[in-house]
């Protein structure tokens, strides 16, 4: 087990003490190459690429009332998401996956995680319910409490896929990610698959710590777009019931 930023078991909740920026620009007619050519590599801080591509797969969580879509879309000051996160190009095969505790405070964030090492699952061969039973069953052999008691009043809401590249400055201080292909599903369909929902938008999003915001303002003026609230979560939930 290894938990990330997650107090300790005498605590009833999460701390969040490593709050940082999420700036989010969303282009609506371009390519991923003209992007990341063009603003990203272009910059004067100096980006470099420094990981592989790589698939992120997402199954979110919220309570019968969608608690964490109604506290995104109306803006509160505190927000919630909670969700399981694992990578690979095949979306129905959950593997290694973590689940994350994102909050945030205004317009800074964190998150806490627990990865649930060695865990594999088809998500094609049960129902979501089946699904997140045995998730939920998997941390409570765990000593995390914090997470375990919220996860008995939610459920899954909402599959979802995409690419994701990822960025550095030269001075280490700002990360750069670029999302694109984005899929999501409704995870109440039998087959899921069936209730695939695209967007062809293009997510490029800048993190960096509160100390640099300042300094953010230049990097961000280069950035060929306007800055933009965006959820996948939000956008998720409309899509797959419009």
């Amino acid at each position: 087990m290894n938990l990330e930023k997650v107090v300790d078991k005498n605590q009833a909740e999460p701390v969040f003490q490593n709050l940082r920026f999420e700036r989010k620009f969303v282009y609506t007619a371009s390519q991923v190459e003209d992007i990341i050519e063009n603003t990203v590599l272009s910059n004067s801080y100096g980006f470099s690429e420094i990981y592989e591509r790589r698939s992120v797969n997402n199954i979110y969580l919220d309570d019968q009332s969608f608690s964490f879509y109604t506290q995104n879309v109306s803006g509160d000051h505190i927000r919630e998401k909670y969700r399981f996160r694992w990578y690979g190009d095949d979306f129905s095969e959950i593997n290694n996956p973590t689940l994350e505790i994102k909050k945030k405070f205004g317009d800074v964030g964190d998150k806490v995680s627990l990865n649930l090492n060695n865990f594999n699952l088809n998500i094609e061969k049960c129902a979501v319910d089946k699904v997140y039973e045995t998730l939920v069953k998997e941390i409570a052999t765990m000593d995390a409490p914090q997470f375990f008691n919220k996860l008995q009043i939610l459920t899954p809401t909402l599959y979802n896929s995409y690419e994701r590249r990822y960025f550095l400055s030269d001075c280490g201080k700002f990360r750069i990610t670029i999302d694109y292909n984005m899929l999501f599903y409704n995870p109440q369909f039998k087959n899921y698959k069936t209730s695939e929902m695209g967007l062809t938008d293009i997510v490029l999003e800048l993190k960096y710590k509160r100390e640099y915001d300042d300094e953010s303002r230049q990097l961000s003026q280069e950035i060929d777009c306007r800055l933009s609230k965006n959820s996948k979560y939000v956008r998720g939930i409309e899509n797959i019931n419009s």
